[in-house]
């Protein structure tokens, strides 16, 4: 009789080959690692050992470090977009949406940026050198901007305005409480007063 071949999930897994669900225990093992050791010093080899693994296999899943670092900061990234987006389409005030959107996204940036994390080089360097993750966060922040601004125009609180144009103007003027970078640069200053009179000006423009 004919046998069949191995199924994908019986290949999946075979001794030395990563599972699909592989991935993500390979971001859970480096994100431990660059908490307790840090982003900086933490290797390849540093991660297969974590997982019981040899290098090589592990780039079966990641090509290199960068690919890991990205998925880990995406991760992190992820969780700022779903508490701006949760507040974004929370509330029925958009003069308070967006005031609050705004300190949501700062507060959270700053949980992961504290001094005594050491996920906080990662996220800097990566603000730094623009890698695509981060700019793909901004992108979904200006989404969310957005959002918030065809409601208010929708409901009459916002002037009307062609909204991509206003939410890449609001999008620069809260870089300085949103940007992992400017974040890193600025963390012992008063961001939160400082959100607070960026929107304060924003909403006045808007209703205008």
């Amino acid at each position: 009789m004919e046998s069949k071949p191995p199924s994908e999930a019986t290949a999946a897994r075979r001794p030395g080959r990563p599972t699909v669900d592989r991935r993500e225990e390979i971001l859970d093992a480096a994100e431990r690692l660059y908490d307790l050791i840090g982003f900086e010093k933490t290797t390849i080899g540093d991660v297969a050992r974590e997982l019981g693994m040899s290098p090589a296999n592990l780039y079966r899943s990641f090509p290199n470090r960068r690919a890991i670092d990205e998925a880990v900061a995406r991760r992190q990234l992820s969780a700022i977009e779903d508490a701006a987006w949760a507040v974004a389409r929370g509330g029925a005030d958009p003069a308070q949406v967006l005031k609050q959107l705004s300190l949501v996204v700062l507060r959270e940036t700053q949980r992961i940026l504290l001094p005594e994390q050491r996920m906080r080089p990662l996220c800097a360097v990566a603000g730094r050198e623009r890698w695509p993750v981060v700019e793909a966060y901004l992108d979904s922040l200006r989404g969310a901007l957005r959002h918030v601004i065809m409601e208010g125009q929708r409901s009459g609180a916002f002037r009307k305005a062609d909204p991509e144009l206003l939410a890449d103007t609001m999008t620069a003027a809260l870089t300085r409480v949103w940007h992992p970078y400017m974040i890193e640069v600025f963390i012992s200053d008063d961001l939160e007063a400082m959100s607070d009179r960026i929107c304060e000006l924003l909403v006045e423009g808007l209703r205008n």
